[in-house]
């Protein structure tokens, strides 16, 4: 996802702040950056470096809390309308430190978590730990995705969530990845393109206000069209650069060309499970191309 390891640090620093202790970070030897709050979690060779680069949350005062948006007004309740919750206008506070915000959302109607808001990423990102929390365990069926991150691209499985619930905004069937790195979530467009939204970051409130997307076909399982297309065209054009790596191999070199095949061959299943999530999705053909 779009500025992901830039996300990384933020949210594994962000995580811990109602705990109210010290945060303490350190490098290991293949340049990974970790995060902590128990400094005897921290390789006593990192130590020294830690405790120089131990980060103190934002006091507490900084974190703004309100109340829970009131009722609707008569003639106007919620509705469930194509998975989405309609008819108010829904305020969330969050928790702000520095330039991110942390909400918390409920996921399958069962397990609440926080996550980092992050418009700019495609889909919602839970972690591995939360997955299993879940009961969501990526299969040999289970499509593979891949996002450009600020070092590189990275590849996470994709599953779809029965629901994702952020005070009382609710959409149905939305499309997630899972990251067995991060320890706290993203919420993405996935979720957010089924509002339209407005984050106050000095007074700490993220509005929601339920669209027509889903129902006017304006968005497609949680994407809108030019999503649909850019996954489309970024696998395909992966398909294409290891078509021309084999014809450009050496017929000698047997074992290139057999890992080449065998990649080219992933590569056109990832197609076909990507079809048969259009195809549950109801996307028109026009949006594959």
């Amino acid at each position: 996802m779009r500025r992901l390891a830039r996300c990384l640090c933020l949210v594994l620093a962000l995580a811990p702040l109602a705990a109210g202790a010290e945060i303490y970070q350190w490098t290991d030897e293949q340049g990974r950056v970790h995060f902590t709050q128990d400094l005897s979690q921290v390789p006593a060779r990192h130590r020294s470096q830690a405790e120089l680069r131990a980060l103190a949350p934002p006091a507490a005062g900084r974190l703004q809390t309100y109340s829970q948006p009131a009722a609707p007004e008569p003639g106007g309740g919620a509705l469930r309308d194509s998975g989405v919750t309609r008819g108010r206008v829904i305020r969330v506070p969050v928790a702000r430190a520095g330039t991110g915000m942390i909400v918390n959302v409920q996921l399958d109607g069962s397990v609440t978590a926080p996550f980092l808001v992050d418009t700019g990423a495609t889909d919602v990102l839970i972690p591995a730990s939360l997955a299993e929390r879940l009961g969501i365990r990526a299969g040999p069926d289970t499509r593979m995705k891949s996002y450009q991150t600020a070092n590189g691209i990275v590849t996470h499985a994709t599953v779809m969530l029965r629901s994702v619930d952020l005070g009382g905004a609710i959409v149905e069937n939305v499309p997630a990845s899972i990251s067995p790195t991060l320890e706290i979530g993203l919420l993405g467009l996935s979720f957010f393109n089924h509002f339209t939204y407005n984050v106050d970051a000095a007074a700490g409130v993220l509005t929601l206000v339920p669209n027509d997307l889903a129902e006017s076909g304006g968005i497609r399982g949680g994407r809108s069209e030019a999503q649909w297309r850019g996954e489309y065209q970024e696998l395909r054009a992966r398909i294409e650069r290891v078509e021309q790596e084999v014809e450009t191999k050496s017929s000698s070199k047997a074992r290139s060309q057999e890992q080449l095949e065998q990649q080219r061959a992933a590569l056109l299943g990832e197609l076909s499970l990507l079809d048969g999530e259009a195809d549950g999705a109801r996307v028109p053909m026009s949006w594959r191309e």
